[in-house]
Parts: C-alpha cells; sequence; structure tokens
C-alpha cells in the first residue's frame, strides 16, 4: 500500500494516489497529449509504480503501463475497500469528474472505462467480506454478480428467471483486475 501512495496515507482526492490505486484495478492510461498528462504519467513513475515502457521515435513522448501484480491489486483493493470506508466512491468521484473529464485518462472506445468499472464493481460486491481482503478475490457466483449489477432477480431476469438460475447455479467468475494485451485471445479456451 505504501508503494502505490509514495508512503503518504491514502487521500481519495489526491489525483495521483486515485491515479495509483485505480490503475491497478481498471488498468488506467494517460492520456497521450497534454502537459498535465505528462505530469500525471511522470509522477507515476517517479513515485507510485507505473513502468515506462518506450519513448516515441523523436523522444518527446514517452509511454508507459501499471504492472499485473496481484500483491498490489490487494493493496490497492485494501485502501479503497478497508474499514467499510467511503474512499472507494470518493475514488471513483475523482476519476470521473477530475481526471477523465479533463482528458488525462484514456477511456477508450465506446464506453470501454465505463465498462471495466461496472463490471468490477459489481464482481467486488458480490465478493465475501469475510476474509478481507482475500474474500476480494475468491471465485463469486456468476448469478451473484448479476443481482449486483442488474438489481434483484425478478427486476433482471423477468419470466426466464427460473431458467438463468438453473442454467447458471453453479457457475462461478473470478477476477480482480484488467490487463491490456497486445495478443488476441485464443479462438477455443484452453480447458
Amino acid at each position: 500500500m505504501e508503494k502505490l501512495t509514495n508512503g503518504e496515507y491514502f487521500n481519495p482526492s489526491n489525483r495521483n494516489h486515485v491515479f495509483a490505486v485505480l490503475s491497478q484495478r481498471f488498468c488506467l492510461e494517460p492520456a497521450l497529449a497534454g502537459s498535465e498528462a505528462i505530469e500525471l504519467a511522470d509522477r507515476s513513475v517517479a513515485h507510485h509504480m507505473r513502468l515506462v515502457t518506450g519513448f516515441s521515435t523523436n523522444q518527446s513522448l514517452f509511454y508507459t503501463h501499471t504492472p499485473s501484480e496481484p500483491t498490489l491489486v490487494l493493496a490497492a483493493i485494501s485502501l479503497l475497500y478497508k474499514d467499510k470506508s467511503k474512499r472507494y466512491p470518493a475514488s471513483l468521484a475523482k476519476l470521473s469528474h477530475d481526471m477523465c473529464s479533463a482528458g488525462l485518462i484514456e477511456k477508450g472506445l465506446l464506453g470501454e472505462l465505463a465498462a471495466r468499472v461496472l463490471l468490477l464493481t459489481a464482481r467486488d460486491h458480490a465478493s465475501s467480506r469475510d476474509d478481507f481482503p482475500f474474500g476480494f478475490v475468491k471465485p463469486v457466483r456468476l448469478l451473484s454478480v448479476f443481482d449486483k449489477l442488474f438489481g434483484t432477480p425478478a427486476t433482471w431476469g423477468g419470466s426466464a428467471q427460473r431458467s438463468f438460475n438453473t442454467a447458471f447455479e453453479k457457475a462461478y467468475v473470478n477476477f480482480s483486475h484488467w490487463i491490456t494485451t497486445r495478443d488476441p485471445l485464443p479462438e477455443k479456451p484452453s480447458t
């Protein structure tokens, strides 16, 4: 947790802290243009566990990436959800109002970042709080994630709810963060 916040107490109104912590969960990338975005990326590399992955041909831009590290994901979960605090909603507000609105963060195509936030938030709320923070990385029932995402079963399943329950009663999902990959996913999943 100290590595993500540069040894400081996590503050959900601090742009650098929010970027570092939410990058671990949502795979945030700074925008490639604008002095504020470049400063955010520079501070993130210098103080908040972000990596430099390359430079432009004329050396005017540098590219960064957040490593996919399960230990850092657990640290981010701890910072966001510890003691049932309001840090998670405050961090999302900071991300939305201060960073996305200002063009500092790449939002992706067709609501890609919003989809990542919605799916991971629903998954978090379906997870167990018993073994904190490890309960957040254990598999959860797919139907529980649907309930959190769409509302009560009577709302999202309608007349087909019984069919959904039967089809997915033994289905579980497990994801704790998003990553980017340049490699395409295989056509057929491995078993």
